[in-house]
């Protein structure tokens, strides 16, 4: 068997979260050489199908997940096991070696060195079946279904069976010989199963925040939402509050409305800060927003929420009440599931003190109203979540045509991971942004990373990118693409990784950018920071 004189500071958190999903059987440790080849793994195909095809996408039997699971169960033998074997014995369903392809040989079944290609089967079913009986030969004292037998593995020798291998670590210098560290190798592969939920999604999420510039502290802070119900995917939701003041903060804490209590402070309707510190709390099983953070006694706040949704993690920074636009813009809405966005809201509420006439317009058309004319005006304090199914394209508008202040997000569901960004105050817009950095290094996980900007002025927009020192796109009517009014750009650079990143308007239209990763099966959105944000203190 085969075998820049101005020194500005521009930062951000940068969040990699990696969990493994450990199967329920038989353990939850990692799989070691001493794993039982015999039970029933709780392995789905798709997990099975998403390690195959994080290394060969191109490979040629699209239901050779399904067939391990399938003829796992009914050999009683674990298919995470013998999925990791088909991996190792075949590099992925690449080959190389003296099995060849169409022979749907996944175990090496009497390949024996020095050219002998070994057996081959007429369909990917009949390799499967083998390879499960070729095992069970060696697992079981007795044949056990008619499968089992000669006839469909032609190494199932004599009458009765070997009965010698128990482990992963016996195959080695049976199964394999000599088989030094075979048992060890199969190991590794069916460790890297864990990577993948149930769907077959790459587990790992990535998030970045910017920092909070010095400026930005106040003594109100809010939040378009809150959301910590476990039915919903959510697995926790932390409002981080710090004191930036002097002497002890008492801050109140408001979800919907509804004024929180501190269980750690005899349910006390405040929570208590000291001078440089930060409190943390989570309302388990409660969902409602706005969120607003009120400092009682007069201390500088900031804050961020950091939630943990299924297996990815997201943080956002709180928007000062002092900050808040009667109109905001985002780059770009995506609702088509076949580019796995599995949710994409638009979350508004009204912050004024009268109902806020609000209209919500994707790439330059309308898509909801909530006016007093039509009778669903937002009352003060109320919030509206349109989502808008099939609908891709942008910029995205977001205001109140009577001048009501508002605060607005977008959270997107994309396969099986969460992000929201917050809208951006068109009353900031800019001609330049920056980024700290760029990424699409495939090898990293990184598996898109877009450079989104929209021109908002009422002239064709000359737009430069450039990554590090080096200038890597220009849009102009010298070169014959400039930006149209309305119009937006998403250039991708492969394999180039570098920083900072400066998107700058050269005729000085007002533009918005913003930076779209995908990692792994994560989705992640930051907005572009404008050079009059910078601080020299974060």
């Amino acid at each position: 068997m085969k075998s820049s004189s101005r020194i500005t500071i521009l930062a951000t958190s940068l969040v990699i979260v990696l969990l493994l999903l450990l199967p329920a059987s038989p353990a939850a440790g990692a799989v070691t050489a001493d794993e039982p080849l015999t039970g029933i793994s709780d392995v789905t195909p798709a997990q099975l199908e998403g390690e195959l095809r994080s290394v060969n996408p191109e490979h040629i039997h699209p239901d050779i997940a399904r067939l391990y699971v399938t003829w796992g169960y009914r050999f009683g033998i674990r298919a995470d096991l013998a999925f990791a074997q088909m991996l190792h014995e075949t590099n992925y369903l690449r080959y190389g070696g003296d099995v060849q392809p169409w022979q749907n040989n996944f175990a090496g079944i009497g390949a024996t060195g020095g050219g002998n290609p070994g057996n081959s089967f007429e369909s990917a079913e009949a390799g499967v079946i083998a390879h499960y009986a070729h095992l069970a030969w060696y697992v079981y004292a007795d044949h056990q279904n008619p499968y089992c037998s000669p006839s469909f593995d032609p190494r199932h020798f004599g009458s009765g069976h070997r009965d010698s291998v128990r482990s992963l670590r016996d195959l080695g210098g049976q199964w394999a010989v000599p088989g030094d560290g075979y048992g060890d190798a199969l190991a590794y592969y069916a460790n890297r199963f864990r990577n993948y939920t149930p769907r077959g999604h790459w587990m790992g999420s990535f998030n970045e925040l910017s920092g909070i510039p010095e400026k930005n502290l106040s003594t109100s802070l809010l939040f378009p939402w809150y959301d910590s119900m476990p039915q919903n995917g959510m697995q926790n939701n932390w409002i981080l509050v710090g004191n930036a003041g002097s002497g002890e903060a008492r801050v109140a804490i408001y979800i919907g409305g509804r004024r929180m209590l501190d269980p750690g402070n005899g349910n006390a309707d405040f929570f208590q800060i000291p001078e440089g510190g930060l409190i943390s709390p989570s309302f388990g099983g409660f969902m409602g927003g706005p969120v607003r953070i009120e400092s009682l006694t007069g201390q500088q706040l900031y804050a961020s929420q950091r939630v943990l949704y299924r297996d990815s993690f997201n943080e956002v920074s709180a928007v000062p009440a002092e900050q808040l636009s009667a109109s905001y813009l985002f780059t770009w809405y995506d609702s088509l599931p076949q580019n796995g966005m599995a949710g994409n809201w638009i979350l508004v509420s009204n912050q004024g003190d009268h109902p806020a006439d609000v209209e919500v317009w994707v790439g330059g058309v309308l898509r909801a109203e909530y006016k007093a004319a039509l009778g669903n005006a937002l009352a003060p304090g109320q919030i509206a979540t349109p989502s808008f199914p099939g609908v891709i394209g942008g910029p995205v508008l977001v205001r109140s045509t009577n001048g009501q202040p508002l605060l607005a997000s977008q959270r997107v569901l994309f396969r099986e991971s969460f992000n929201e960004v917050m809208g951006f105050p068109e009353e900031r817009l800019s001609s330049e942004y920056l980024f700290t950095w760029y990424d699409m290094e495939r090898g990293g996980g990184i598996a898109g990373n877009w450079i989104l900007a929209a021109n908002h002025g009422s002239a064709a927009a000359d737009v430069d990118i450039f990554i590090g020192s080096r200038l890597v796109a220009r849009y102009s009517s010298a070169t014959g693409n400039p930006i149209p009014p309305g119009g937006m750009i998403a250039p991708l650079f492969p394999e180039l990784t570098d920083g900072p990143v400066r998107v700058v308007s050269t005729n000085d239209q007002p533009l918005q950018a913003s930076q779209r990763i995908i990692f792994r099966d994560s989705f992640e959105e930051v907005q572009g920071v404008p050079p009059s944000s910078t601080s020299s203190s974060l």
